[in-house]
């Protein structure tokens, strides 16, 4: 008898675990804080971030539900006093909301580069001003340089979004090489310090969006199918998206000499949405992809296959 209370015990406190774990959310909330609160990014590790501007002088605390007067609400206190959102690991507890004046964090700079990471299973915060990378490759057994030091493929940073960085090309297997469907990133053509992996091993690329930052175990994205890749990767917000072109080159436009041998149809607009394209791939007349349409003549993809050549005025 004590030992089926005991595990109907156990299983309600499995249960109860796993319910917060899944309904865990947390917002950055105060003055420091452009619009006043801003939810957190969730990662599959048990981290939450928060990635953007903060404004020097202003207050901030991190509260689990948006309004702190709101039932439940708890704050990351910090352990040590005037603790700064730029820090290395800083422990923290979950306080009640009427405790809210010891839960401050030091805003030192106004900066659009803010990353602050919460890490809810080692109850740390860690904060930083990201410094854009310099560089950004790929390399693996499903790409044409395989492992080899010094011969990675490189991306190519967007103009306008610096640390947004693109690569479009050929992912196969290739049984020459060790792991032949897998592939990684790393900010280097080497493979040290800096590095980008799956949260999961041979994760599909096509369904992936969260990219972990470096990491012990070596973990690698692989492919479901082969042919032409466009892939895009968010080195601040760590992010990911990836696109199949097709299977053979003529289907996968990267450069004007490729669009030249499709029909180019004249369009004088394009349809727009938050001044993004919001029905297509968009390219430079170089063949550059493009986040937002320029000015001018752009090239872009539609999703039934057809490039038109587009004029935004």
């Amino acid at each position: 008898m004590k030992m089926r209370l005991l595990f109907i015990l156990s299983s309600f406190h499995f249960f109860i675990l796993s319910v917060f774990s899944q309904t865990d959310r947390y917002w950055a909330i105060g003055t420091a804080v452009p619009g006043g609160v801003q939810e957190l990014t969730s990662f599959p590790n048990r981290k939450f971030k928060y990635t953007g501007r903060l404004i020097e002088g202003g207050t901030l605390r991190f509260c689990n539900k948006e309004v702190m007067t709101a039932s439940g609400a708890r704050l990351l206190k910090p352990t040590y006093e005037d603790a700064y959102a730029v820090t290395n690991a800083i422990p923290f507890t979950l306080v009640a909301a009427r405790d809210s004046a010891a839960c401050l964090w030091t805003v030192p700079l106004t900066e659009d580069v803010y990353r602050i990471t919460l890490d809810l299973s080692a109850k740390t915060l860690t904060g930083e001003l990201f410094r854009p990378w310099n560089e950004l490759f790929i390399v693996g057994g499903a790409t044409e340089c395989g492992w080899v030091t010094y011969t990675f493929l490189p991306f190519t940073r967007d103009e306008d979004e610096v640390c947004t960085w693109d690569w479009t090309g050929e992912l196969k297997e290739r049984p020459e090489f060790g792991e032949p469907r897998r592939f990684k990133f790393e900010g280097q053509n080497a493979w040290e310090p800096k590095v980008l992996h799956p949260f999961t091993q041979d994760e599909d690329i096509l369904a992936s969006t969260q990219i972990l930052t470096g990491g012990s175990e070596d973990n690698k994205w692989s492919i479901t199918k082969e042919g032409y890749y466009h892939i895009r990767v968010d080195v601040f917000r760590e992010t990911v998206h990836a696109e199949y072109l097709g299977a053979n080159p003529t289907e996968a436009p990267t450069g004007i000499d490729e669009i030249d041998n499709w029909t180019i149809e004249q369009s004088d607009n394009c349809q727009m949405a938050n001044g993004k394209l919001s029905n297509g791939t968009c390219y430079s007349l170089s063949g550059r992809r493009l986040s937002t349409p320029q000015r001018g003549i752009n090239i872009v993809r539609t999703a039934d296959g057809k490039i038109v050549k587009t004029i935004i005025r």
